[in-house]
């Protein structure tokens, strides 16, 4: 037998535990992990701030909607047309009321516009738009409602 053959290898001495390689990459993959559901929360409350001023701006739309039925007889006359500027009053005092309360944030840009319709139409507009918590981008909503003349205008006063 040649020398070789009878020579025997020291065995690898087994070792438990872990390294500390092994420990530096899984605090690394943790810390990824951990980053990723940081910026997935932050995005999640950048979310909900607009979901909440979207839902704020479109009440508003509602709030005008409802003074704006309630000035119907101011805003047509007895033909049924719309009287010039007749809506100016009651944006006024509507964006008044927001103002009194706070809803209308004036560091946020909020501007309300609401657009008669056309001649023979009876669709009106109401734009807000206002800058939105992520990166100061505008935002904005449209809502259309109908508002036809009085049926009845020798009611109105």
């Amino acid at each position: 037998m040649s020398t070789l053959q009878t020579r025997r290898f020291p065995r690898a001495i087994h070792t438990s535990g872990f390294t500390l390689i092994e420990i530096l990459i899984a605090v690394l993959v943790l810390s990824i992990g951990m980053l990723g559901l940081a910026a997935t929360q932050i995005r999640s409350l950048q979310n909900s701030h607009a979901s909440y001023e979207r839902s704020m701006a479109t009440m508003q739309a509602r709030d005008l909607v409802e003074r704006l039925w309630a000035g119907i007889c101011v805003l047509y006359d007895a033909d049924g047309n719309i009287v010039p500027n007749a809506q100016a009053p009651i944006i006024n005092t509507w964006q008044a009321d927001h103002n009194a309360v706070g809803t209308f944030a004036g560091h946020q840009g909020w501007t309300p516009v609401l657009t008669p319709p056309a001649t023979g139409a009876n669709v009106w507009t109401i734009t807000i738009d206002w800058i939105g918590p992520a990166q100061g981008q505008p935002e904005q909503i449209r809502h259309l409602f109908r508002l036809p003349p009085p049926l009845r205008p020798d009611t109105c006063p």
